[in-house]
């Protein structure tokens, strides 16, 4: 092999290793690591709510912060796993503080809020169950675990 052909290659590889090529040195896919979301820091990405809501129609979620415009879902609690999405709403990137959420019809008193990104058509939440892991729009994860709380509805 021609030795700039080979210094282009591994380049390439290095820069890949990196996660730069795709454009994301602070998140990456998350797959090489068995998370089926896109990888990403603490401090980058959290929600803050009181993990006791006084009502059914609607959560109050006092602060999160998102790597890039993302989503906040709702999800029925399933066992320990996300039920059925009862909630959404979009935030930016960055902080944002007291997000209400609008919630369907809730037929359990604990819920799942996740944090996911936007990254598939804009403003639609591209996100299925089934096939979560082709989906756009998957979970951010810190350190192996989703970026989830479980919260308590009165």
């Amino acid at each position: 092999m021609n030795r700039g052909i080979r210094t282009v290659a591994l380049l390439t590889l290095a820069l890949a290793s990196a996660g730069l090529l795709a454009g994301c040195a602070s998140e990456s896919d998350g797959d090489e690591m068995g998370v089926w979301g896109y990888l990403t820091t603490a401090s980058n990405a959290s929600i803050e709510l009181d993990e006791s809501q006084p009502g059914a129609t609607e959560l109050l979620v006092q602060r999160v912060v998102a790597p890039e415009p993302a989503w906040l879902v709702v999800h029925l609690d399933d066992d320990g796993m996300p039920g059925e999405r009862v909630g959404i709403a979009a935030v930016p990137h960055g902080e944002t503080r007291s997000v209400r959420i609008p919630l369907d019809e809730v037929t359990t008193s604990s819920l799942i809020v996740a944090l996911h990104a936007d990254r598939g058509e804009q403003d639609v939440f591209d996100f299925d169950m089934e096939n979560k892991e082709t989906s756009p729009d998957r979970p951010f994860f810190v350190d192996g675990a989703e970026v989830a709380v479980v919260v308590t509805v009165r």
